[in-house]
């Protein structure tokens, strides 16, 4: 016996999607038969040349430019999804005000935190009348504490927080909400940091049981997994996808 994902006829909505872990994360639904909506707000040519690759892989990919801080917007957003679609089964809130942005505690928190209650309650019909999938992108640092910036850890704290309070709240529905927590991931924001792939890996390897870190597929592949058949009995959980440092190698 064989298993194969289909999302056929699914749509789902990935915010901050335009590159990086989202954009990667938009690419593997799309494979598996998902009509994907591209969410940023950042450089519009960016998510356009996004959403041409993704044309190339999956099923009618959508771009919408949207600020998640802004109620408003989502809620026009949405507003679109429905008229377009008629339907929404997936959401990933992926968006991220990230370590070094410069940006100030109270943005990062409208982004990060807020922005992720803003889609996901404006969402809350559609996803009822399909029983649909929620993933939230938090961090493993989250658990660990091993990160630069406190506005970083806390507001993802507050997204995990967010995933078992809507877990438990939206069960009754039939509407699953999970969390990935993924460590360290090469994108282009670390290989800036560290100058190159080569160097992030010589930083890290040695802290990692893997012997490696991750890259923005290994969080697709598992946001995959959660908005799956294979994981109808999963909703409250957190998954790490951190080669084992989190549960065995924390202290290495």
């Amino acid at each position: 016996m064989s298993y194969e994902i289909d999302l056929s006829n699914q749509v789902a909505l990935i915010t901050g999607s335009g590159k990086g872990i989202g954009a990667e994360i938009a690419s593997v639904l799309a494979s598996a038969g998902a009509t994907v909506i591209i969410n940023d707000i950042m450089d519009e040519e960016m998510c356009i040349e996004t959403l041409n690759n993704i044309s190339q892989i999956g099923p009618n990919p959508y771009y919408i430019k949207c600020d998640i801080s802004n109620e408003d917007d989502v809620k026009s957003m949405i507003e679109t999804v429905k008229e377009k679609f008629g339907r929404l089964d997936i959401i990933v809130n992926n968006a991220v005000i990230s370590v070094n942005s410069g940006a100030s505690y109270d943005k990062m928190f409208a982004v990060n935190v807020k922005g992720a209650a803003y889609v996901t309650e404006n969402s809350y019909t559609l996803l009822k009348e399909s029983k649909g999938k929620i993933v939230n992108i938090v961090s493993a640092s989250v658990f660990m504490g091993r990160t630069e910036s406190k506005e970083y850890v806390s507001t993802k704290a507050g997204v995990y927080g967010l995933s078992m309070f809507y877990a438990k709240h939206y069960a009754k529905d039939g509407i699953r909400v999970n969390a990935v927590a993924p460590a360290v991931v090469v994108t282009d924001l670390m290989i800036k940091r560290y100058g190159s792939k080569e160097a992030i890996l010589e930083h890290y390897k040695y802290k990692m049981p893997l012997g490696r870190v991750g890259y923005p597929k290994d969080t697709a592949n598992v946001v995959l997994f959660l908005v799956s058949h294979m994981s109808d009995m999963l909703t409250g959980e957190v998954l790490f996808v951190d080669g084992g440092r989190m549960h065995i190698g924390h202290n290495i």
